[in-house]
């Protein structure tokens, strides 16, 4: 299927001249699962050990200021992968039915399919069982999503403590087989474009990765991150979570937040294993100067920050994640932008990047003229949403959040770590005025169906096209 190229932006000699020439650039998109910015380039833990992301940055842009629109999973994901808000579709959990909340939306790779690309994924990329087959020619179903449809007797328990170093190569790990999938992707001749998407899912719980990735994080030598016993005591209550709080208290009072924050350093060090026997092969390949490539995490993940444990909060380290992109012709090699993006921007940016029409339905706004500019003016703020109640608005300097009993309002360049609330401080009303502007002006509050429980038949027809 052919169609016009667009021509708003000038993509780059190199970029240009593959699309004149018919061929349009190959995007490699790798989602990472439960990742925070604890990677090269981004600042966030000084012993993180990530070589491979560190590649990707050399050769493309860094996204300091990358927010996802939900800090969980399915929400994340479906809202990246459509191009839409939680606010519009009404998907805020885990267990809504995305496929309720946007049945007519063309997913990301769908557009790609509908486009003339091969499209073929492997791991997660959709939250859990809510995988649409039908929007990839292939899938890499790894075990791990076999574990998440087989019955709950025999689902594998992913406990709060659930580390362990394995005393298994990583040829014998769910992701590495994803990887090596992906390798055997690379190895094969393609006729079209291709649009490959390898899903990792560690640091995800279970932290059950080989054990020469403990041996590299030492517990007793593993920096903890900031913390203060009183953090909370300014803050609303409905904005914190018994449970979240409850996890880490649990780890930190047995004695076991060194041991954990290190079994997460060593997780994102396998991932990081994995990304690189990627790009090896990439590199080894033809596609290697014509494939976009896109690393980003679903969202953020505290240890410990805040009193809290896991995601599920509106605070910077659930709603930052990394977000990389290295365009050959467009992006300049070591490049990094602080300007405020949001991931329902990826998807029109992806299209732009591949002269593919835009989607008039994508609610995000494509950043190629920032990849270009990394100082131009950009995107007031960023918008994550935690239910229809819970919403964060995140500006170049400041956090702003609505909760149902009260506000949140942080100065980010002078409390990064969000120790002062200011809500409460009557010389910032103008300011919170100013903020609550930002906040989507409607707001979709109907209750999707949720997807545990389902039959069987259902769950098929809302994934498209059922494996096997």
């Amino acid at each position: 299927m052919s169609h016009p190229f667009t021509r708003r932006a000038f993509l780059g000699s190199a970029a240009v001249a593959a699309l004149a020439a018919g061929r349009r650039p190959n995007v490699l998109f790798i989602p990472v699962d439960d990742m925070n910015d604890w990677v090269a380039g981004f600042g966030g833990h000084p012993q993180t050990i990530t070589p491979n992301i560190a590649r990707i940055e050399k050769r493309g842009m860094i996204f300091q200021r990358a927010y996802c629109n939900a800090p969980m999973c399915n929400p994340s994901r479906a809202s990246l992968l459509t191009s839409r808000r939680p606010t519009t579709t009404a998907v805020y959990w885990n267990d809504d039915t995305w496929r309720d909340g946007a049945p007519t939306a063309v997913t990301l790779p769908e557009y790609f399919m509908k486009n003339g690309y091969r499209v073929a994924a492997g791991g997660k990329i959709f939250h859990s069982k809510q995988t649409d087959f039908g929007c990839f020619h292939e899938y890499y179903k790894d075990q791990e999503e076999e574990d998440d449809d087989a019955p709950a007797s025999k689902k594998q328990k992913k406990s709060i403590l659930g580390w362990k170093a394995l005393d298994a190569p990583d040829e014998q790990t769910s992701d590495t087989k994803v990887a090596l999938w992906a390798i055997d992707f690379l190895h094969r001749r393609h006729e079209q474009p291709f649009f490959l998407a390898p899903g990792f899912r560690k640091p995800h719980l279970p932290w059950n990765v080989p054990k020469k990735y403990f041996a590299k994080f030492q517990p007793e030598r593993t920096e903890l991150p900031a913390y203060r016993a009183d953090d909370l005591d300014d803050v609303p209550k409905s904005a914190t979570s018994a449970g979240r709080m409850a996890n880490f208290h649990r780890i930190r009072d047995a004695g076991k937040w060194n041991e954990a924050v290190a079994a997460y350093l060593a997780c994102i060090n396998y991932t990081d294993a994995n990304i690189g026997r990627v790009l090896d092969a990439l590199d080894a390949s033809p596609h290697r100067d014509n494939t976009i490539i896109v690393l980003w995490g679903d969202h953020g993940w505290h240890l410990g920050e805040k009193d809290h444990w896991q995601k599920f909060t509106l605070w910077e380290r659930s709603c930052h994640a990394p977000l990389v992109i290295a365009a050959p012709g467009v992006t300049r090699p070591g490049s990094e932008t602080r300007k405020i993006v949001e991931y329902i921007d990826i998807y029109p940016t992806l299209l732009e990047l591949c002269g593919l029409p835009a989607n008039p339905d994508a609610q995000g706004r494509s950043f190629v003229p920032l990849m270009k500019d990394p100082k131009r003016e950009w995107r007031a703020a960023a918008v994550t949403s935690y239910g229809p109640d819970h919403t964060t608005v995140r500006t170049d300097g400041w956090r702003y959040s609505r909760h149902p009993d009260g506000e949140e309002l942080y100065d980010e360049t002078q409390d990064p770590d969000e120790w002062t609330n200011l809500a409460g401080k009557p010389e910032f009303a103008g300011k919170k005025r100013e903020l609550a502007a930002l906040f989507p002006r409607e707001v979709n509050r109907k209750r999707m169906r949720s997807w545990q429980g389902l039959p069987v038949a259902e769950q098929e027809r809302l994934r498209r096209k059922p494996l096997g």
